[in-house]
């Protein structure tokens, strides 16, 4: 029987923890608008314990674990936990410092725009941004030995790159576009500020953290 290559790349990202939205998979998002396709997914997912969700804000899909009893299901949950907790801090250190840079009233959303020229103009005529990115790229997520905001700016952005946060377009590979692994993260933050001291073990308890 032929697959549908649509269906089988679909699937594949979603079980290896991508986060499909239009800005980071655009033809896969366009293949799971429709109802029939997002059934026929989930149908299958369910096969290993999966299931097709989206995050709050509705604009990406991802794969959850259906039931968290299974001993994998819960170790993998409780893996990417840690990850997730362990960047978290530089993850919104990033944001706040986006935010005062733009002087925008609210976190970066899919689908903004990210200048990596107009960033670092603003940074490098401000002493204060200039500390802040320094004390951002100490965190492991954006380490590095660059000591010039130039160097330490573009650390940041590939590695938010490779972390599927942005995605370069355009030729200059100086202009990113924010995807919707940021709602996802909004959603993961949201369940740690609502269960403040949340144990591991109790990841299980909300379909919230269902993230791999």
């Amino acid at each position: 029987m032929q697959t549908n290559p649509l269906f089988e790349r679909t699937v594949s990202a979603l079980l290896a923890g991508e986060i499909i939205c239009e800005y980071s998979h655009d033809e896969l998002y366009n293949y799971l608008l429709t109802q029939p396709v997002q059934q026929k997914v989930s149908d299958f997912l369910q096969q290993m314990n999966r299931t097709l969700r989206q995050t709050s804000s509705h604009d990406a899909w991802l794969c959850s674990y259906q039931d968290l009893s299974r001993p994998d299901a819960k170790d993998a949950v409780r893996q990417q936990f840690r990850e997730v907790a362990n960047h978290l801090e530089a993850l919104v250190q990033f944001l706040r410092l986006v935010m005062m840079v733009e002087a925008a009233q609210r976190p970066i959303s899919a689908g903004e725009h990210l200048r990596e020229g107009k960033l670092l103009e603003r940074i490098s005529t401000a002493p204060s941004l200039e500390a802040k990115l320094r004390s951002l790229c100490e965190k492991d997520l954006f380490r590095t030995k660059r000591s010039d905001s130039a160097g330490q700016l573009r650390v940041v952005l590939e590695n938010l790159t490779k972390a599927g946060y942005l995605k370069p377009i355009g030729t200059s590979g100086s202009v990113f576009l924010a995807t919707a692994k940021w709602s996802w993260l909004y959603d993961v933050m949201t369940f740690i500020q609502t269960h403040e001291g949340i144990r591991e073990d109790s990841t299980e308890d909300d379909p919230q953290l269902r993230i791999v």
